[in-house]
């Protein structure tokens, strides 16, 4: 179904607009579909120190998406210790074969040593799927408010 150019238009419509309203809706939803979403998990509170340990969030995938990156951030960031590591699992298989890493004194996996990489074939996930976050290792414990990014397109 497309829009008609409509003499109710004013004159001096920018013709981009005059454009996107010719659009058919499978055009559009065409252009949703390849848009970039992203699903953003809180993983405890903003003052809380996060502690390791398996399941520390669960949830289910709203719909289904193809994966294009995994991200993390603290809102306080650790000192010191150990590497800060998370990994994200989709019915209790990993989706990293290298799992998120955020450096001492950073609050980004961006600006990790180590960037996360997806597990290959593992990046499609269905819609309703159990997804599951660990904080596999922390370092001196002063690290909070975690937060894991699901960053894909919907499939």
């Amino acid at each position: 179904m497309k829009l008609q150019e409509t003499p109710l238009l004013p004159a001096d419509t920018p013709q981009a607009l005059k454009i996107a309203l010719t659009k058919s809706l499978s055009e559009i939803a065409l252009e949703v579909n390849h848009q970039p979403i992203a699903i953003i998990i809180a993983v405890g509170d903003e003052t809380t120190a996060i502690t390791a340990g398996t399941g520390k969030v669960t949830f289910r995938m709203p719909y289904a998406m193809n994966l294009s990156e995994i991200r993390g951030s603290l809102s306080t960031a650790q000192t010191s210790g150990s590497i800060f590591t998370v990994d994200v699992n989709n019915g209790g298989t990993s989706l990293l074969s290298t799992k998120l890493t955020i450096d001492n004194t950073e609050k980004t996996s961006t600006t990790a040593a180590t960037l996360p990489v997806l597990t290959y074939g593992s990046t499609q996930v269905l819609s309703d799927a159990e997804i599951t976050i660990d904080v596999d290792q922390i370092g001196d414990g002063t690290a909070k408010g975690l937060k894991v990014t699901l960053v894909g397109r919907l499939v």
